[in-house]
Protein backbone atom coordinates (compact mmCIF):
# COMPACT_ATOMS: atom_id res chain seq x y z
CA UNK A 1 0.00 0.00 0.00
CA UNK A 2 2.13 2.86 -1.28
CA UNK A 3 1.16 6.52 -1.47
CA UNK A 4 0.86 6.32 -5.25
CA UNK A 5 -1.52 3.33 -5.27
CA UNK A 6 -5.29 3.19 -5.63
CA UNK A 7 -5.35 1.00 -2.52
CA UNK A 8 -3.88 3.84 -0.48
CA UNK A 9 -6.34 6.33 -1.97
CA UNK A 10 -9.18 4.07 -0.78
CA UNK A 11 -7.50 3.66 2.62
CA UNK A 12 -7.20 7.44 3.01
CA UNK A 13 -10.76 8.00 1.83
CA UNK A 14 -12.01 5.68 4.60
CA UNK A 15 -9.70 6.63 7.46
CA UNK A 16 -9.66 10.42 7.12
CA UNK A 17 -13.40 11.15 7.45
CA UNK A 18 -13.75 8.69 10.34
CA UNK A 19 -10.85 10.41 12.10
CA UNK A 20 -11.98 13.95 11.28
CA UNK A 21 -15.57 13.49 12.48
CA UNK A 22 -14.77 11.59 15.67
CA UNK A 23 -15.06 14.13 18.52
CA UNK A 24 -13.05 12.30 21.21
CA UNK A 25 -9.27 12.76 21.01
CA UNK A 26 -8.47 9.41 22.68
CA UNK A 27 -10.80 7.71 20.20
CA UNK A 28 -9.13 9.51 17.30
CA UNK A 29 -5.72 8.32 18.52
CA UNK A 30 -7.09 4.78 18.61
CA UNK A 31 -8.31 5.19 15.04
CA UNK A 32 -4.89 6.41 13.89
CA UNK A 33 -3.10 3.59 15.70
CA UNK A 34 -5.34 0.90 14.20
CA UNK A 35 -5.15 2.50 10.75
CA UNK A 36 -1.35 2.68 10.95
CA UNK A 37 -1.16 -1.00 11.89
CA UNK A 38 -3.45 -1.91 8.98
CA UNK A 39 -1.30 0.22 6.66
CA UNK A 40 1.94 -1.46 7.74
CA UNK A 41 0.46 -4.95 7.99
CA UNK A 42 -0.79 -4.72 4.40
CA UNK A 43 2.75 -5.54 3.21
CA UNK A 44 3.34 -8.50 5.49
CA UNK A 45 1.56 -9.18 8.82
CA UNK A 46 4.74 -10.75 10.20
CA UNK A 47 6.47 -7.39 9.84
CA UNK A 48 3.78 -5.92 12.09
CA UNK A 49 4.62 -8.40 14.85
CA UNK A 50 8.28 -7.36 14.73
CA UNK A 51 7.34 -3.68 14.89
CA UNK A 52 4.99 -4.40 17.81
CA UNK A 53 7.75 -6.23 19.69
CA UNK A 54 10.21 -3.36 19.18
CA UNK A 55 7.61 -0.82 20.25
CA UNK A 56 6.52 -2.60 23.43
CA UNK A 57 10.05 -3.58 24.50
CA UNK A 58 11.52 -0.10 24.09
CA UNK A 59 8.51 1.58 25.72
CA UNK A 60 9.00 -0.70 28.72
CA UNK A 61 12.80 -0.26 28.74
CA UNK A 62 12.42 3.53 28.76
CA UNK A 63 10.20 3.32 31.84
CA UNK A 64 12.77 1.10 33.54
CA UNK A 65 15.52 3.63 32.77
CA UNK A 66 13.40 6.42 34.23
CA UNK A 67 12.60 4.42 37.38
CA UNK A 68 16.11 3.02 37.96
CA UNK A 69 17.69 4.05 41.25
CA UNK A 70 21.33 3.91 40.13
CA UNK A 71 23.21 5.08 37.07
CA UNK A 72 24.57 1.56 36.57
CA UNK A 73 21.03 0.21 36.35
CA UNK A 74 20.04 2.96 33.93
CA UNK A 75 23.01 2.10 31.71
CA UNK A 76 22.12 -1.59 31.75
CA UNK A 77 18.62 -0.86 30.48
CA UNK A 78 19.97 1.60 27.92
CA UNK A 79 22.42 -0.90 26.45
CA UNK A 80 19.94 -3.76 26.63
CA UNK A 81 17.51 -1.77 24.51
CA UNK A 82 20.09 -0.40 22.07
CA UNK A 83 21.79 -3.77 21.57
CA UNK A 84 18.43 -5.49 21.06
CA UNK A 85 17.45 -2.91 18.43
CA UNK A 86 20.78 -3.14 16.62
CA UNK A 87 20.67 -6.94 16.79
CA UNK A 88 17.29 -6.97 15.04
CA UNK A 89 18.53 -4.55 12.39
CA UNK A 90 21.77 -6.50 11.94
CA UNK A 91 20.00 -9.83 11.51
CA UNK A 92 17.37 -8.73 9.04
CA UNK A 93 19.49 -6.29 7.05
CA UNK A 94 23.08 -7.48 7.32
CA UNK A 95 23.17 -11.22 8.08
CA UNK A 96 23.20 -12.18 4.39
CA UNK A 97 25.88 -9.57 3.66
CA UNK A 98 28.14 -10.77 6.48
CA UNK A 99 27.65 -14.38 5.40
CA UNK A 100 28.53 -13.63 1.77
CA UNK A 101 31.52 -11.54 2.83
CA UNK A 102 32.86 -14.29 5.10
CA UNK A 103 32.55 -16.85 2.29
CA UNK A 104 34.32 -14.51 -0.14
CA UNK A 105 37.15 -13.77 2.28
CA UNK A 106 37.55 -17.46 3.08
CA UNK A 107 37.99 -18.17 -0.63
CA UNK A 108 40.97 -15.80 -0.69
CA UNK A 109 42.89 -18.16 1.60
CA UNK A 110 41.79 -21.29 -0.23
CA UNK A 111 38.77 -22.26 1.87
CA UNK A 112 35.81 -22.95 -0.39
CA UNK A 113 32.20 -22.72 0.74
CA UNK A 114 29.08 -22.92 -1.36
CA UNK A 115 27.01 -19.71 -1.38
CA UNK A 116 24.35 -19.73 1.32
CA UNK A 117 20.96 -18.09 0.85
CA UNK A 118 19.58 -17.34 4.31
CA UNK A 119 16.20 -16.43 2.84
CA UNK A 120 15.81 -13.39 5.09
CA UNK A 121 13.18 -10.86 4.03
CA UNK A 122 13.98 -7.26 4.99
CA UNK A 123 11.04 -5.80 6.96
CA UNK A 124 9.83 -2.59 5.37
CA UNK A 125 11.01 0.54 7.14
CA UNK A 126 13.08 -1.27 9.79
CA UNK A 127 16.08 1.04 9.29
CA UNK A 128 13.87 4.04 9.99
CA UNK A 129 11.88 2.85 12.98
CA UNK A 130 14.91 1.29 14.69
CA UNK A 131 16.63 4.69 14.54
CA UNK A 132 13.52 6.34 16.01
CA UNK A 133 13.44 3.78 18.79
CA UNK A 134 17.14 4.24 19.60
CA UNK A 135 16.78 8.02 19.69
CA UNK A 136 13.89 7.69 22.17
CA UNK A 137 15.84 5.41 24.50
CA UNK A 138 18.96 7.59 24.38
CA UNK A 139 16.95 10.77 24.95
CA UNK A 140 15.23 9.20 27.96
CA UNK A 141 18.61 8.13 29.34
CA UNK A 142 20.05 11.62 28.75
CA UNK A 143 16.91 13.09 30.40
CA UNK A 144 16.06 15.08 27.30
CA UNK A 145 12.53 13.68 27.39
CA UNK A 146 10.31 12.11 30.02
CA UNK A 147 9.15 8.64 28.97
CA UNK A 148 5.45 8.30 28.33
CA UNK A 149 3.40 5.91 30.42
CA UNK A 150 0.94 5.57 27.55
CA UNK A 151 1.75 2.60 25.33
CA UNK A 152 -0.83 3.92 22.89
CA UNK A 153 0.94 7.28 22.54
CA UNK A 154 4.34 5.67 22.09
CA UNK A 155 2.85 3.14 19.71
CA UNK A 156 1.38 5.96 17.63
CA UNK A 157 4.78 7.66 17.53
CA UNK A 158 6.37 4.47 16.21
CA UNK A 159 3.64 3.49 13.76
CA UNK A 160 2.16 6.79 12.48
CA UNK A 161 1.63 5.72 8.90
CA UNK A 162 2.72 8.84 6.95
CA UNK A 163 6.34 8.53 8.15
CA UNK A 164 6.53 4.84 9.11
CA UNK A 165 8.22 3.17 6.15
CA UNK A 166 10.61 5.84 4.84
CA UNK A 167 10.65 8.75 7.25
CA UNK A 168 11.16 11.55 7.96
CA UNK A 169 12.88 10.04 11.01
CA UNK A 170 11.01 11.49 13.99
CA UNK A 171 12.17 12.30 17.52
CA UNK A 172 9.75 11.67 20.35
CA UNK A 173 10.35 15.16 21.74
CA UNK A 174 8.94 16.56 18.49
CA UNK A 175 5.94 14.23 18.50
CA UNK A 176 4.81 13.91 22.12
CA UNK A 177 3.27 17.38 22.39
CA UNK A 178 1.31 16.70 19.21
CA UNK A 179 -0.06 13.38 20.42
CA UNK A 180 -0.86 14.72 23.90
CA UNK A 181 -2.76 17.76 22.60
CA UNK A 182 -5.88 17.21 20.47
CA UNK A 183 -5.17 17.85 16.81
CA UNK A 184 -7.47 20.24 14.99
CA UNK A 185 -8.47 19.39 11.43
CA UNK A 186 -8.97 22.63 9.52
CA UNK A 187 -9.96 23.30 5.94
CA UNK A 188 -6.76 25.27 5.32
CA UNK A 189 -4.55 22.48 6.69
CA UNK A 190 -6.40 19.84 4.67
CA UNK A 191 -6.08 21.93 1.50
CA UNK A 192 -2.37 22.58 2.03
CA UNK A 193 -1.77 18.96 2.98
CA UNK A 194 -3.55 17.69 -0.13
CA UNK A 195 -1.54 20.12 -2.25
CA UNK A 196 1.75 18.88 -0.77
CA UNK A 197 0.69 15.26 -1.19
CA UNK A 198 -0.12 15.81 -4.86
CA UNK A 199 3.14 17.73 -5.29
CA UNK A 200 5.04 14.83 -3.78
CA UNK A 201 3.33 12.31 -6.03
CA UNK A 202 4.09 14.54 -9.02
CA UNK A 203 7.79 14.53 -8.11
CA UNK A 204 7.75 10.75 -7.77
CA UNK A 205 5.57 9.64 -10.67
CA UNK A 206 6.43 12.29 -13.24
CA UNK A 207 9.86 13.50 -12.17
CA UNK A 208 11.56 10.38 -10.82
CA UNK A 209 9.89 7.65 -12.87
CA UNK A 210 9.34 9.32 -16.24
CA UNK A 211 11.71 12.27 -16.61
CA UNK A 212 14.92 10.94 -15.02
CA UNK A 213 14.69 7.15 -14.56
CA UNK A 214 14.80 6.16 -18.27
CA UNK A 215 18.24 7.70 -18.84
CA UNK A 216 19.77 6.62 -15.53
CA UNK A 217 18.48 3.05 -15.97
CA UNK A 218 20.07 2.93 -19.41
CA UNK A 219 23.47 4.26 -18.34
CA UNK A 220 23.72 2.15 -15.18
CA UNK A 221 22.83 -1.14 -16.82
CA UNK A 222 25.71 -3.53 -16.11
CA UNK A 223 26.36 -4.24 -19.81
CA UNK A 224 26.22 -0.59 -20.95
CA UNK A 225 29.59 0.83 -22.01
CA UNK A 226 29.28 4.47 -21.00
CA UNK A 227 31.37 7.19 -22.57
CA UNK A 228 32.27 10.50 -20.92
CA UNK A 229 29.03 12.32 -21.73
CA UNK A 230 26.85 9.30 -21.03
CA UNK A 231 28.48 8.66 -17.65
CA UNK A 232 27.97 12.24 -16.48
CA UNK A 233 24.45 12.37 -17.90
CA UNK A 234 23.57 9.14 -16.09
CA UNK A 235 25.00 10.46 -12.82
CA UNK A 236 23.14 13.78 -13.11
CA UNK A 237 19.99 11.92 -14.07
CA UNK A 238 20.10 9.59 -11.09
CA UNK A 239 20.87 12.47 -8.72
CA UNK A 240 17.64 14.13 -9.84
CA UNK A 241 15.78 10.81 -9.87
CA UNK A 242 16.64 9.89 -6.29
CA UNK A 243 15.86 13.45 -5.18
CA UNK A 244 12.44 13.45 -6.86
CA UNK A 245 11.72 9.95 -5.57
CA UNK A 246 12.67 10.49 -1.93
CA UNK A 247 11.78 14.18 -1.61
CA UNK A 248 8.48 13.30 -3.29
CA UNK A 249 7.78 10.62 -0.69
CA UNK A 250 8.75 12.95 2.15
CA UNK A 251 6.61 15.77 0.78
CA UNK A 252 3.62 13.46 0.40
CA UNK A 253 4.16 12.19 3.97
CA UNK A 254 4.31 15.76 5.31
CA UNK A 255 1.15 16.63 3.40
CA UNK A 256 -0.80 13.59 4.59
CA UNK A 257 0.24 14.21 8.20
CA UNK A 258 -0.81 17.85 7.88
CA UNK A 259 -4.28 16.75 6.76
CA UNK A 260 -4.59 14.89 10.08
CA UNK A 261 -3.33 17.92 12.02
CA UNK A 262 0.23 16.69 12.59
CA UNK A 263 3.53 18.35 11.73
CA UNK A 264 6.42 16.33 10.31
CA UNK A 265 9.85 17.96 9.90
CA UNK A 266 11.11 18.95 6.47
CA UNK A 267 13.41 16.30 5.00
CA UNK A 268 14.69 18.17 1.93
CA UNK A 269 15.30 21.89 1.47
CA UNK A 270 16.67 22.58 -2.02
CA UNK A 271 19.82 20.45 -1.57
CA UNK A 272 21.06 21.02 -5.12
CA UNK A 273 21.28 24.77 -4.48
CA UNK A 274 23.82 24.10 -1.71
CA UNK A 275 27.27 25.67 -1.72
CA UNK A 276 29.48 22.85 -0.54
CA UNK A 277 28.88 19.27 0.57
CA UNK A 278 28.61 20.35 4.22
CA UNK A 279 25.67 22.61 3.42
CA UNK A 280 24.15 19.93 1.20
CA UNK A 281 23.95 17.56 4.16
CA UNK A 282 21.97 20.18 6.08
CA UNK A 283 19.44 20.11 3.23
CA UNK A 284 19.50 16.47 2.05
CA UNK A 285 17.72 13.77 4.08
CA UNK A 286 17.75 16.21 6.96
CA UNK A 287 16.20 13.88 9.52
CA UNK A 288 18.93 11.26 8.92
CA UNK A 289 21.82 13.73 8.88
CA UNK A 290 20.56 15.28 12.14
CA UNK A 291 20.23 11.81 13.68
CA UNK A 292 23.79 10.89 12.68
CA UNK A 293 25.06 14.20 14.05
CA UNK A 294 23.32 13.80 17.42
CA UNK A 295 23.72 10.05 18.00
CA UNK A 296 27.00 9.20 16.20
CA UNK A 297 29.16 12.22 15.34
CA UNK A 298 28.70 14.21 18.57
CA UNK A 299 29.16 11.18 20.88
CA UNK A 300 32.36 10.34 18.98
CA UNK A 301 33.67 13.75 20.00
CA UNK A 302 32.79 16.00 17.03
CA UNK A 303 35.88 18.19 16.49
CA UNK A 304 36.38 18.73 20.23
CA UNK A 305 39.36 16.34 20.44
CA UNK A 306 41.36 17.96 17.69
CA UNK A 307 41.18 18.45 13.97
CA UNK A 308 42.46 15.03 12.88
CA UNK A 309 40.24 13.22 15.36
CA UNK A 310 37.37 15.26 13.95
CA UNK A 311 38.24 14.14 10.42
CA UNK A 312 38.23 10.52 11.61
CA UNK A 313 34.84 11.05 13.26
CA UNK A 314 33.46 12.41 9.99
CA UNK A 315 34.73 9.36 8.11
CA UNK A 316 33.27 6.95 10.68
CA UNK A 317 29.91 8.74 10.65
CA UNK A 318 29.52 8.79 6.89
CA UNK A 319 30.83 5.29 6.35
CA UNK A 320 28.14 4.22 8.82
CA UNK A 321 25.68 6.35 6.84
CA UNK A 322 26.54 4.41 3.70
CA UNK A 323 26.18 1.09 5.51
CA UNK A 324 22.79 2.18 6.89
CA UNK A 325 21.62 2.72 3.33
CA UNK A 326 22.44 -0.76 2.14
CA UNK A 327 24.24 -3.99 2.97
CA UNK A 328 26.71 -3.79 0.10
CA UNK A 329 30.22 -2.47 -0.39
CA UNK A 330 29.16 0.08 -2.99
CA UNK A 331 26.93 1.77 -0.38
CA UNK A 332 29.83 1.79 2.08
CA UNK A 333 31.97 3.38 -0.64
CA UNK A 334 29.29 6.01 -1.29
CA UNK A 335 29.28 6.99 2.38
CA UNK A 336 33.08 7.01 2.57
CA UNK A 337 33.32 9.24 -0.51
CA UNK A 338 30.96 11.74 1.09
CA UNK A 339 33.00 11.61 4.27
CA UNK A 340 36.20 12.26 2.31
CA UNK A 341 34.63 15.20 0.46
CA UNK A 342 33.48 16.71 3.77
CA UNK A 343 36.97 16.33 5.23
CA UNK A 344 38.59 17.94 2.17
CA UNK A 345 36.08 20.79 2.25
CA UNK A 346 36.80 21.38 5.94
CA UNK A 347 40.55 21.35 5.23
CA UNK A 348 40.11 23.93 2.47
CA UNK A 349 38.03 26.20 4.68
CA UNK A 350 40.65 25.93 7.44
CA UNK A 351 43.50 26.71 5.01
CA UNK A 352 44.53 29.96 3.35
CA UNK A 353 41.81 29.31 0.75
CA UNK A 354 39.22 29.81 3.46
CA UNK A 355 40.57 33.32 4.01
CA UNK A 356 39.54 34.20 0.46
CA UNK A 357 35.87 33.94 1.54
CA UNK A 358 34.95 32.28 -1.75
CA UNK A 359 31.92 30.69 -0.11
CA UNK A 360 30.57 34.16 0.70
CA UNK A 361 31.00 35.75 -2.73
CA UNK A 362 27.69 36.22 -4.55
CA UNK A 363 29.55 35.91 -7.86
CA UNK A 364 31.28 32.65 -6.97
CA UNK A 365 28.46 30.92 -5.08
CA UNK A 366 26.45 29.90 -8.21
CA UNK A 367 29.52 28.17 -9.64
CA UNK A 368 30.24 26.48 -6.31
CA UNK A 369 26.63 25.30 -6.21
CA UNK A 370 27.05 23.69 -9.64
CA UNK A 371 30.34 22.15 -8.49
CA UNK A 372 28.59 20.78 -5.40
CA UNK A 373 25.92 19.18 -7.56
CA UNK A 374 28.62 17.67 -9.79
CA UNK A 375 30.48 16.25 -6.77
CA UNK A 376 27.26 14.81 -5.36
CA UNK A 377 26.58 13.22 -8.74
CA UNK A 378 30.09 11.79 -8.88
CA UNK A 379 29.56 10.13 -5.51
CA UNK A 380 26.04 8.96 -6.34
CA UNK A 381 27.52 6.61 -8.95
CA UNK A 382 28.48 4.30 -6.06
CA UNK A 383 24.93 4.55 -4.71
CA UNK A 384 23.25 3.69 -8.02
CA UNK A 385 25.59 1.12 -9.54
CA UNK A 386 24.74 -2.54 -8.85
CA UNK A 387 28.25 -3.19 -7.54
CA UNK A 388 31.68 -1.64 -7.13
CA UNK A 389 32.92 -2.94 -10.48
CA UNK A 390 30.22 -1.15 -12.46
CA UNK A 391 30.61 1.96 -10.30
CA UNK A 392 34.32 2.08 -10.98
CA UNK A 393 33.88 1.81 -14.76
CA UNK A 394 31.42 4.74 -14.67
CA UNK A 395 33.73 6.85 -12.51
CA UNK A 396 36.66 6.19 -14.85
CA UNK A 397 34.50 7.19 -17.82
CA UNK A 398 33.58 10.43 -16.00
CA UNK A 399 37.29 11.24 -15.87
CA UNK A 400 37.87 10.35 -19.51
CA UNK A 401 39.11 6.77 -19.15
CA UNK A 402 36.41 5.31 -21.35
CA UNK A 403 36.16 1.71 -22.55
CA UNK A 404 37.23 1.18 -26.15
CA UNK A 405 33.70 0.19 -27.13
CA UNK A 406 32.05 3.13 -25.33
CA UNK A 407 28.60 4.03 -26.61
CA UNK A 408 27.84 7.66 -27.42
CA UNK A 409 24.76 9.01 -25.68
CA UNK A 410 21.90 9.13 -28.16
CA UNK A 411 20.22 12.53 -28.46
CA UNK A 412 16.75 11.01 -28.30
CA UNK A 413 13.54 11.78 -26.46
CA UNK A 414 14.80 10.48 -23.11
CA UNK A 415 17.91 12.67 -23.31
CA UNK A 416 15.94 15.79 -24.28
CA UNK A 417 13.40 15.30 -21.49
CA UNK A 418 16.26 14.77 -19.04
CA UNK A 419 18.02 18.01 -20.02
CA UNK A 420 14.82 20.04 -19.69
CA UNK A 421 14.01 18.39 -16.36
CA UNK A 422 17.54 18.98 -15.06
CA UNK A 423 17.49 22.69 -15.90
CA UNK A 424 14.01 23.19 -14.47
CA UNK A 425 14.89 21.24 -11.32
CA UNK A 426 18.06 23.24 -10.60
CA UNK A 427 16.37 26.60 -11.25
CA UNK A 428 13.38 25.75 -9.04
CA UNK A 429 15.64 24.62 -6.20
CA UNK A 430 17.66 27.85 -6.45
CA UNK A 431 14.38 29.81 -6.24
CA UNK A 432 13.10 27.80 -3.27
CA UNK A 433 16.38 27.87 -1.33
CA UNK A 434 15.56 30.91 0.79
CA UNK A 435 11.87 30.11 1.24
CA UNK A 436 11.47 28.21 4.50
CA UNK A 437 8.41 26.05 5.01
CA UNK A 438 5.27 26.44 2.95
CA UNK A 439 3.97 29.83 4.04
CA UNK A 440 4.69 31.19 0.59
CA UNK A 441 2.36 28.72 -1.11
CA UNK A 442 -0.99 30.13 0.12
CA UNK A 443 0.26 33.61 -0.82
CA UNK A 444 0.25 32.67 -4.50
CA UNK A 445 -2.90 33.85 -6.27
CA UNK A 446 -5.50 31.08 -6.21
CA UNK A 447 -5.93 30.95 -10.02
CA UNK A 448 -2.21 30.21 -10.38
CA UNK A 449 -2.33 27.61 -7.58
CA UNK A 450 -5.31 25.98 -9.22
CA UNK A 451 -3.57 25.94 -12.59
CA UNK A 452 -0.44 24.37 -11.10
CA UNK A 453 -2.47 21.77 -9.20
CA UNK A 454 -4.44 20.90 -12.34
CA UNK A 455 -1.22 20.54 -14.31
CA UNK A 456 0.31 18.19 -11.72
CA UNK A 457 -2.84 16.05 -11.53
CA UNK A 458 -3.08 15.86 -15.31
CA UNK A 459 0.56 14.79 -15.66
CA UNK A 460 0.12 12.16 -12.93
CA UNK A 461 -2.97 10.72 -14.61
CA UNK A 462 -1.41 10.74 -18.07
CA UNK A 463 1.86 9.11 -16.95
CA UNK A 464 2.08 5.79 -18.79
CA UNK A 465 2.73 2.40 -17.22
CA UNK A 466 3.22 1.35 -13.62
CA UNK A 467 5.28 3.43 -11.24
CA UNK A 468 8.45 1.97 -9.77
CA UNK A 469 8.76 1.28 -6.05
CA UNK A 470 10.07 4.15 -3.95
CA UNK A 471 13.86 3.85 -3.91
CA UNK A 472 14.19 4.21 -0.13
CA UNK A 473 11.76 1.36 0.55
CA UNK A 474 14.72 -1.00 0.04
CA UNK A 475 16.50 0.55 3.03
Amino acid sequence: MTFDSLTFALFLAIVFPIYAFTPSWPARKNILLVASCVFYGSWNPIFLLLLAFTTVFDWWAALRIHAAATDASRKRWLWTSVIASLALLSYFKYAQFFTNTAIEWASWIGIKYAPIDLGIILPLGISFYIFESISYIVDVYKKRVTPTKSLRDYGLFMTFFPHLVAGPIMRYKDFNSQVETPRVVTADAVALGAYLMIGGLFLKIVGADHVFAPLSNQVFAADYQAGFVAAWAGAFSFSMQVFCDFAGYSLAAIGIAKMFGFHLPANFESPFASVGIAELWTRWHISLSNWLRDYVFNPLGHYRKGRWRGYLNVMITFTACGFWHGAAWHFVAWGAVHGAMLVIERMLKDSFIGAWKLWDSKWVRPFLALLTFALFSLAVVFFRAPDLAVAWTRVKAMFGAMPTDAVALAWNGDAKVFVIGLLVGLVVQAWLKHRKGWDWLPAIAWPLRTLLLSFMLLMIVLSPGKTAAFIYFQF
